[in-house]
């Protein structure tokens, strides 16, 4: 698991993660899953941003669960893409970025590279999609 920073991090509900190591871990990642967002007016670091693009740009499959695709967003990784997230985010996703093409209604979104999913149990369905996509 990589951060922005390496060390402590403190989920929704106090749950404490340690990360492996810094945004240098996403360098050699095959895919990297971005996680539930901290909320939708928390700033998304620009060497997320950075190392996100970078990973997408050398062929790296990138996945987010629920709010987290406010992540890729930020990025401008889904301007004209089609993209899904939970339900009581879709009228903020589709205000806040227009060049996304919201998808409404599903439990994920596959498109190719990116794939996006509704809510959390939805990302349960997403996961097993591309282990079923790319292991058979």
């Amino acid at each position: 698991m990589a951060g922005v920073d390496s060390g402590e991090l403190r989920a929704t509900g106090g749950i404490r993660l340690i990360t492996d190591g810094d945004l240098t871990l996403l360098e050699t990642a095959d895919l990297i899953v971005v996680p539930g967002w901290r909320g939708l007016d928390s700033p998304v670091p620009p060497a997320l941003c950075a190392a996100l693009r970078k990973a997408n740009a050398r062929g790296c499959q990138l996945l987010s669960i629920c709010s987290g695709v406010f992540v890729l967003a930020a990025a401008g990784l889904l301007d004209g893409r089609k993209a899904t997230t939970h339900w009581r985010y879709i009228e903020a996703l589709k205000a806040r970025y227009p060049a996304i093409e919201v998808v409404e209604d599903v439990l994920y979104q596959d498109d190719g590279d990116i794939l996006t999913s509704a809510g959390s149990a939805a990302g349960i369905d997403l996961c097993l999609h591309v282990v079923r996509r790319d292991y058979g």
